[in-house]
């Protein structure tokens, strides 16, 4: 049977979203056979409209890797000026190089970015999974062979 384009794409915000397979397919009255098949065809699409989402989130919610870094780095450059005015063999000192370590680490573990592509891209990346799943498939049925 075939959908309608917008059955399709409402199946991908669907999923973008976090839905289940078996409620999206409830949803838009399709079978789970075909929300399965979908799930596999469309799996770049889904992804990308994630990272959308996921951005979109952030952006609501000001938990922007920028906005992040900018926090993060602030207190770096605050706790960097007090160990500057301090004398190492004070009681807290310690305590403000800890803070910093800290720091350092929530601003390494913020390199990473959303991944956006382009349509083209999308469809490229889906054509070799596809392409390597059909090799994989046939390999398998060359090794049941007797």
């Amino acid at each position: 049977m075939a959908y309608p384009f917008e059955t399709k794409d409402s199946f991908v915000e669907l999923r973008a979203k976090g839905v289940t397979l078996a409620k999206a397919a409830e949803e838009l009255g399709i079978a789970r056979s075909t929300a399965l098949n979908w799930e596999n065809d469309l799996k770049e699409k889904i992804e990308a409209c994630k990272a959308i989402r996921l951005e979109e989130l952030q952006e609501k919610y000001q938990i922007s890797k920028e906005k992040r870094i900018e926090l993060f780095g602030e207190k770096l450059l605050a706790i960097n000026e007090e160990l500057k005015k301090r004398d190492l063999s004070e009681v807290p000192t310690p305590k403000l190089f800890e803070m910093m370590i800290r720091c350092c680490g929530v601003l390494e573990a913020e390199m990473g970015e959303p991944v956006f592509l382009s349509e083209a891209e999308v469809e490229r990346r889906r054509d070799e999974r596809i392409l390597a799943h059909n090799k994989a498939i046939v390999e398998n049925k060359g090794k049941n062979k007797p």
